[in-house]
This record gives structure tokens, C-alpha cells and sequence, in this order.
């Protein structure tokens, strides 16, 4: 009779935790691919006729979903990630504001790939084949941070748009079987491994700032 009260406290507690288990996810990933693209390293801007471009590369691209999504004990590492599979053939442009254009072009300017992809997603607009004629290349004076701790990347197609049904009935499976067990433990074990992680963080952070101050 006891055990139905604990199987809703186990799903409470894997509902409203921030850490869980996720390999159902790449499951159904695995069933799709994306088409889409990234900035060029290192950045090249153009201008013309008073618009501003970046320059991209069309990518086909997997999306992979950490084992273990945590933002309790690992909140830098559970972001989802875009892997690059193809990389096709030209560069495109697309275009960004004119007041980024000019932040990119200060020597103490600053900015972070995401911020650029978040500015070029609200513009609503496609990377073009090629550039307008008498087009001009800037050189970039801005620090600009990659962030490498994200994926980023965007993304224009997925591949086919709706997840197959076995793909589905396989990451049902995976999540009553795998994800959702596991995921309780893990949450029950969280206490028990905090202390552990906090001391491990403090001493690495110990370790880095005496190899900063050496």
C-alpha cells in the first residue's frame, strides 16, 4: 500500500528537480539531422550600401543532449550541442545592425557569439548567397568571446520535422527503464555528493589562482 505514495513522491521529485537523467532525448535525435550555420573563425564583416554582413557557413549538424542535464552540482556543462557532420561548400552573409557593426569595429568593444546569434535570430532574416556589388571588408577590433561552453549555432531545417514512431517508442523505453530510475537515485544521492564537489571546486580554484599569482 506504501508503494504507490512513493512512486508519486519519486516522479515529484524528478519533476521538480533541476537534475535528471536525458539519454531518451538522444534517442529521438538520433532520428533527425539539422541544416544551418555558423559564424566564420575569425570573424569577417562587411559593409554595403549601409548594410552590415558577417560571413557564415552552411553546416549539416546532430544535436546531442548531455547524459546528465544539472544545474545543482555541474551548472556549466548541460547545455545541448549542435556536432557538425557536413560542412558545404561557399560562404554566405548575414546581415546584423548597424550598431553592432560599429561595436565590432571599437578596439574596446566586446561581444560573445551567443549575443550575436540571439541578435541575428530577431532579425528574421536569411544569410544571402552573395554580397551586394562594392561591398567593402572591415577589420574587427572588438574582443569577441566564443563561449565555448555553449553550442553555438543556428539552425534553419530539421530532418525529417516530426520524430518517427520508433524513434519515440524507443525513448519511451529508455526514459521508464533508464532515465527516470536513474534520475531518482541521483537526486537522493545529491546531499551525499555536494559536500565532495564543493571541495573539489575550492581546491581547483585554489590550485588555479596560485598558478595565476606564480
Amino acid at each position: 500500500m506504501k508503494l504507490f505514495p512513493l512512486s508519486l513522491l519519486a516522479i515529484a521529485l524528478c519533476l521538480s528537480s533541476c537534475a535528471y537523467l536525458q539519454t531518451h532525448k538522444n534517442i529521438q535525435e538520433a532520428f533527425h539531422e539539422y541544416e544551418g550555420y555558423r559564424l566564420v573563425e575569425p570573424l569577417k564583416l562587411y559593409s554595403a550600401g549601409g548594410t552590415w554582413y558577417l560571413a557564415v557557413q552552411r553546416e549539416t549538424m546532430e544535436l546531442h543532449y548531455p547524459v546528465l542535464h544539472d544545474s545543482i552540482l555541474l551548472n556549466n556543462d548541460y547545455e545541448p550541442r549542435y556536432s557538425t557532420t557536413k560542412v558545404h561548400e561557399g560562404v554566405q552573409y548575414h546581415r546584423i545592425s548597424s550598431g553592432t557593426a560599429q561595436v565590432l569595429l571599437r578596439s574596446d568593444g566586446y561581444y560573445t557569439l551567443p549575443s550575436l546569434f540571439e541578435e541575428m535570430n530577431s532579425m528574421n532574416t536569411e544569410p544571402v548567397a552573395s554580397l551586394p556589388a562594392g561591398a567593402q571588408q572591415h577589420t574587427i577590433q572588438a574582443r569577441v568571446d566564443a563561449h565555448t561552453s555553449h553550442s553555438v549555432a543556428k539552425t534553419t531545417k530539421r530532418i525529417p520535422e516530426s520524430t518517427p514512431v520508433l524513434a519515440n517508442a524507443l525513448a519511451g523505453l529508455d526514459f521508464v527503464c533508464v532515465d527516470f530510475p536513474c534520475s531518482v537515485a541521483y537526486n537522493v544521492a545529491i546531499p551525499v555528493m555536494a559536500p565532495f564537489v564543493f571541495f573539489h571546486d575550492f581546491i581547483a580554484g585554489d590550485d588555479d589562482n596560485d598558478n595565476n599569482s606564480n
